[in-house]
């Protein structure tokens, strides 16, 4: 039987989750909910949904019995509403990334998601790819030994997307939340989510300012860097640009006292091409490529298949649903992103190094 998703927000990104719904398949959409009733109207025509079954209120939507799951598809300052009344309501929810604009909005929602029981899955859909899965299992293995230096970067030279991700009131905040938060989770991801404790930071927005597209319009950073220390003693260095005068900011990377990891490869770096690596290259049935310059082994692998991130997102949300399984991307790990982030604007505040803030989950 298919899984009855109804899709709150019919704007762009409401468009790929159909299409991934849709490629994956056993998923069928069955109502739709925008506050603009034309939007809806429409996206309920192309998607095959009754008339009867579009609605300007989710609350009204979230009455229907036959509804399983909900995708939310609302700009980031209003994921949480939808989500926490979805999840009270006995449904699934898939929510687009990040998880909330807000560690308040954040802290609800993942609270909602374990008094009710039910599956909330951010779609931080590069989590799926099979770099981070693979580098994930990596230092799962404990081949890196601990973790001491970590890198978390994205960069974009201009790409400053403009619409409703320009706005404080509709995107909570720019770069750092929009595309900062796939590498800053994947790091978090792959490391077992360390618990950070404190973070020092620097937000911008000078190129924007300068730019007559976004000058006194725009209301958010365009870049962001902090220096954020973990519980376990290990520190991460986060950076990331919608508009820097710089081609690149560097790769994400970990640093552990045994070896390292580029997780752009993914690539490893050690002394010595050892067991534990090669089990589980095996065991994947990967070929590793050892590259071994005087003391020192490179390591690439070939055979990572490629994959539509989407897809992989959609299908893992799918089996959880399907077999009531835990969230293929535990709340409470994704919920660490909103901790740091809420450091990083209080820090840029302060301009001074902040204790960040854990609300209990």
């Amino acid at each position: 039987m298919d899984i009855r998703v109804g899709i709150v927000g019919t704007g762009g990104i409401s468009r790929a989750h159909h299409r991934a719904y849709t490629k994956v398949g056993g998923f069928k959409i069955v109502a739709v909910c925008d506050i603009f009733r034309e939007k809806a109207l429409q996206a309920a025509e192309n998607w095959g949904v009754p008339k009867k079954h579009v609605f300007t209120s989710y609350n009204r939507m979230l009455e229907m019995d036959e509804i399983d799951t909900v995708s939310v598809c609302t700009y980031n300052q209003a994921h949480r509403r939808p989500t926490v009344a979805a999840l009270n309501a006995g449904k699934h929810v898939f929510c687009e990334k990040p998880m909330a604009a807000t560690l308040t909005d954040a802290t609800a929602m993942v609270r909602a998601a374990k008094s009710s029981g039910k599956i909330l899955q951010i779609g931080v859909k590069s989590a799926f790819s099979p770099q981070i899965q693979f580098s994930k299992k990596i230092i799962a293995e404990g081949i890196l030994g601990d973790i001491y230096y970590s890198e978390s970067v994205g960069c974009r030279r201009r790409g400053i997307p403009g619409r409703t991700f320009i706005y404080k009131k509709t995107a909570g905040a720019g770069a750092i939340v929009d595309i900062g938060i796939y590498n800053l989770h994947n790091s978090l991801y792959v490391m077992g989510y360390p618990k950070p404790v404190r973070v020092s930071a620097i937000t911008a927005d000078y190129l924007s300012q300068q730019d007559p597209r976004f000058k006194d319009k725009m209301d958010v950073e365009e870049f962001g860097s902090a220096w954020i220390r973990f519980e376990n003693g290990g520190v991460m260095v986060f950076k990331i640009s919608w508009a820097v005068h710089q081609d690149s900011l560097g790769s994400s990377y970990c640093l552990g006292k045994n070896a390292g990891i580029s997780l752009s490869g993914p690539t490893v770096y050690a002394d010595s091409y050892n067991k534990e690596l090669k089990k589980l290259v095996e065991a994947e049935g990967l070929n590793a490529i050892p590259d071994p310059p005087e003391g020192m082994t490179t390591i690439r692998f070939d055979g990572l298949q490629k994959v539509d991130v989407w897809e992989a997102q959609m299908t893992a949300f799918r089996e959880a649903v399907k077999n009531n399984a835990p969230s293929p991307l535990p709340p409470e790990g994704v919920f660490l992103t909103n901790v740091i982030m809420d450091g990083i604007f209080r820090s840029h505040e302060k301009k001074k190094e902040v204790a960040v803030r854990m609300p209990e989950v």
